[in-house]
């Protein structure tokens, strides 16, 4: 991945905004907040059992891309393994049987490309759970799949998960659900293989004194009907396994009725809050404004960017880094829809793309939702008990900020401008 250097360029990020292992060093800018230090911190403090935290945020914060860079960061306190849920499976339709061997998939292809090696009694477990001429057969599995270790137990079960992940991603509702079926009667005996082989990588890294980290780092980006179903109906499977993890989520499952109950199985509960790029009397926030001018200016030349479109994107971004680029990639489009010849983001564009935008997040508004913008009291918006606003929270108008350890609220400045004043300011 390389930074943006023409319009195109800009263009093309629509397809490339997470940040990988190989490129986070290159693009990630480490934000002015505790939530690194208090994540480091809390797994590296010694604990008499392995720990579970679940980390919060607005969708398009930032989350996952923290979290590949702490675990590229500290290697040597952690063995962090991401097990990719939302990016492998449909993310409106994920399934117990998905989620087992999705994780069981990214523990033995760590271990196999690590140690080149896995534990042999716990492979043969999962090769006789899995060798099945029905199994097999359902999935439309052929072995001569398993590639250059055609032949071996490795080699056979590597590439059957990759077959079931596969088709559970991939084949219709009636499919997904057979297969599922078939599954299920073996889900403990897989679970327990899981187990084995997060003991087995445990024994691997003791002589370094390192731990392995399980991340779930891909739910953010769940909407709120499938979050709080994996929280309320899956989370039970994987957090009975010994081994620390972290599970990231939007921070409007805290809304779901179930959720007090669910925080308080977890070890610690992380609020990952956004940084205001201007505060409630509109005077400007040094820490939030150079906080995004680095995010942007390190991912796009800035040759490309006039400094008052810059400031004008940064500004009614809120300082959600999505919306900045959502901006930046549209006012691209724009710019060379309306002068082909252009080599920079220009005003006219970035006008026509602030009301697009502003329009679009109006027309999702409903009647009590405008009606509350309207009363409401930043200084005292009690959401607790209030639907209203945790919609409006759900969908990133009213957006939660932390700054010198304190917290406030404010409206989306895209709503703002194109409510001409309506709402509070």
């Amino acid at each position: 991945m390389q930074q943006a250097k023409t319009l195109q360029d800009i263009i093309a990020l629509k397809n490339r905004m997470l940040l990988t292992h190989e490129c986070i060093d290159q693009f990630y800018v480490r934000p002015p907040s505790r939530t690194f230090q208090t994540i480091q911190l809390f797994f590296q403090t010694i604990h008499h059992t392995p720990q579970k935290m679940l980390l919060m945020a607005p969708r398009g914060a930032g989350k996952k891309s923290l979290l590949t860079f702490m675990a590229k960061h500290e290697q040597s306190v952690f063995h962090s393994i991401p097990v990719k849920l939302v990016g492998t499976l449909n993310p409106m339709d994920i399934s117990q049987v998905d989620i087992i061997f999705c994780l069981l998939s990214s523990l033995i292809n760590d271990l196999y490309q690590t140690q080149k090696r896995l534990d042999p009694s716990v492979l043969n477990r999962i090769y006789q759970i899995l060798h099945d001429d029905q199994l097999i057969a359902l999935i439309h599995f052929k072995k001569s799949e398993a590639g250059d270790q055609e032949g071996t137990k490795i080699g056979f079960v590597q590439s059957f998960i990759s077959a079931i992940i596969e088709a559970l991603a991939t084949t219709g509702p009636e499919s997904r659900n057979h297969i599922r079926n078939s599954f299920e009667p073996r889900i403990r005996l897989i679970l327990k293989s899981i187990q084995e082989l997060v003991d087995y990588i445990n024994r691997i890294h003791a002589p370094k004194k390192k731990k392995l980290l399980i991340l779930f780092d891909d739910l953010g980006q769940l909407d709120h009907i499938h979050a709080e179903n994996f929280m309320q109906n899956h989370l039970p499977l994987t957090e009975r396994l010994c081994v620390n993890m972290i599970y990231t989520m939007p921070d409007f499952i805290r809304f779901s009725s179930f959720f007090p109950i669910w925080s308080s199985r977890m070890d610690c509960v992380e609020y990952f809050r956004l940084l205001p790029v201007r505060y409630l009397d509109q005077t400007e926030c040094d820490d939030g404004q150079v906080f995004m001018d680095t995010i942007i200016s390190k991912r796009i030349d800035m040759q490309l960017i006039p400094e008052d479109i810059k400031t004008s994107i940064i500004q009614m971004s809120g300082g959600m880094i999505n919306h900045a680029f959502q901006m930046i990639i549209e006012t691209a489009i724009r710019t060379l829809a309306l002068m082909p010849d252009s080599k920079k983001l220009e005003q006219k564009a970035l006008d026509i793309v602030f009301q697009y935008l502003g329009r679009q997040m109006m027309q999702e508004l409903s009647y009590q939702e405008v009606e509350m913008l309207n009363q409401l009291d930043l200084n005292m918006p009690s959401w607790a008990e209030n639907q209203t606003i945790q919609s409006l929270i759900r969908k990133n108008i009213l957006i939660e900020y932390e700054s010198n350890h304190s917290v406030c609220f404010d409206i989306h400045p895209l709503i703002k401008g194109h409510a001409h004043g309506r709402f509070s300011q």
